[in-house]
């Protein structure tokens, strides 16, 4: 019986070689899978692709539209890998009731250099008003993507300009019989002349020792992660940091590391859960997103005792794909601190990762924050492929996706220490606007925006990420 299976397995195999797999079928189950093939992975291995899949040899499907459901949760598992340029899960109808998957991968190229060229302030909105050259990072990623062909990366960064920083991370996803399990460690050192020590009217506040190292950071951070399923990931991590100033910044901004202090020595720990069901990470058209993250900066046990802090950041997202050219979606985000005298170096409000649009030239310092956003989308040019081929003759596709954008924010801001001088925190802050989203399989996304905001100003705003 064994040797009969053999038989029959390579045939299939040698079958779903030679014919065309087929998108549908009218077959309407329950299905077995016969088999899985997996072609194109010339490096990584197998074991890695089919741990995405949500489908095995032996399994029973019940209904067709199951079947494509399952085949097309697979398919966006593994291209979220971020491996390769484009996968295909493509079923072959043996019978009524059997059917025979077949992956097809094309890989990315495994050495990743990325040049840093990036901006200090907070937004390019921001960093246009000046316009200069001194106030931004340059440098290089180099990332070894693959290693052992086991999605292990190891990534180099060398940056100069604005900041400076030396850093050193390796990464493994998988280990364990059945790949649960993932460490991540790095370090690093950064510093830098010029650094914001608080804000006035919603603006920045800086202190520049030209020449000086008027900040200088040192941290390191180990990550172990599990990931029982497919769409839930937990992580716990324990990190140092090092941070010192000059004299000049003590003085003149004694809460900059709290109660005058020139330096700073914390340990942290935290934790994070997330379940992901979004079909694409870098701009996903539809599924959900939940994640919690607990931080706790100065450990009992450990550390100079200076600090005592606990934040706690949450987000929501739900997108819905309600036709070919239209998807909406919203998010919730939110931020808690905790603990006596938040040192500014710590603390971060409304204004740079996370804002409302309409409000990029401002600052909202604050221990506590909620951000809302809403998107509709109208797909003005279909995600669409473009081949090219390499020198090897194998065959590539550059995906390129236009959307027009309709979008309203609402946040708000809760800080108790700062807001005599900055007038937009404890308030309701509102925009809303339109905008031209550009988006390419290379996870590069371009938005253009205009939009107004609650103190009726109106401007054009570029970004380069998804808005939630």
């Amino acid at each position: 019986m064994r040797a009969l299976r053999g038989l029959i397995l390579a045939a299939a195999f040698l079958l779903a070689a030679v014919a065309k797999p087929q998108r549908d079928s009218a077959y309407t189950g329950p299905f077995r899978i016969a088999g899985i093939l997996i072609e194109g992975n010339g490096r990584t291995k197998e074991h890695v692709i089919a741990r995405e899949l949500l489908l095995a040899e032996g399994d029973t499907v019940p209904t067709g539209e199951q079947l494509r459901h399952l085949m097309e949760r697979g398919r966006q598992n593994v291209y979220n890998l971020g491996l390769f340029h484009s996968v295909e899960v493509m079923p072959l109808y043996l019978s009524p009731t059997e059917v025979f998957l077949t992956v097809t991968v094309a890989e990315r190229w495994v050495w990743r250099p990325s040049p840093i060229i990036k901006l200090s302030d907070p937004n390019f909105n921001t960093w246009w008003l000046t316009r200069d050259l001194g106030r931004m990072y340059y440098g290089l990623y180099l990332d070894r993507l693959n290693m052992r062909g086991r999605n292990e990366t190891l990534q180099t960064k060398v940056q100069v300009g604005y900041a400076k920083e030396f850093a050193l991370r390796y990464r493994i996803p998988g280990m364990g019989r059945r790949q649960r399990w993932g460490l991540s460690v790095g370090g690093g050192r950064t510093w830098q002349d010029q650094i914001t020590a608080g804000t006035t009217g919603n603006k920045r506040d800086f202190i520049t020792l030209r020449g000086k190292e008027t900040r200088r950071e040192w941290k390191a951070e180990a990550e172990v992660s599990l990931r029982p399923f497919h769409d839930t990931r937990h992580a716990f991590r324990i990190s140092f940091i090092h941070a010192d100033v000059m004299d000049t910044v003590a003085l003149l901004a004694p809460d900059y590391l709290g109660k005058g202090t020139r330096s700073m020595d914390l340990f942290a720990a935290g934790y994070t859960v997330g379940y992901d069901r979004r079909d694409r990470r870098a701009f996903p058209l539809s599924g959900y997103f939940l994640q919690l993250r607990a931080d706790r900066y100065g450990l009992p046990l450990i550390g100079d005792g200076g600090t005592e802090l606990t934040t706690f950041h949450g987000t929501a997202q739900r997108i819905w794909r309600l036709s070919e050219r239209w998807s909406v979606g919203g998010s919730l985000r939110g931020k808690v601190s905790a603990g006596p005298d938040l040192p500014y170096y710590l603390q971060q409000g409304l204004g740079y990762a996370d804002h409302v649009r309409g409000y990029e030239y401002y600052v909202i310092d604050g221990a506590h924050y909620a951000l809302m956003k809403a998107n509709a989308l109208w797909a003005l040019v279909n995600p669409r492929a473009y081949f090219f081929a390499r020198k090897n003759g194998q065959a590539r596709r550059l995906y390129v996706a236009v959307y027009l954008n309709a979008f309203a924010d609402l946040g708000h801001v809760w800080d108790t220490r700062y807001a005599a001088r900055n007038p937009l925190a404890n308030t309701v802050l509102g925009g809303y606007g339109l905008g031209v989203d550009l988006v390419t399989n290379f996870d590069m996304v371009v938005r253009a925006e205009g939009a107004v905001n609650g103190l009726g100003e109106t401007g054009f705003y570029l970004h380069f990420a998804h808005p939630f």
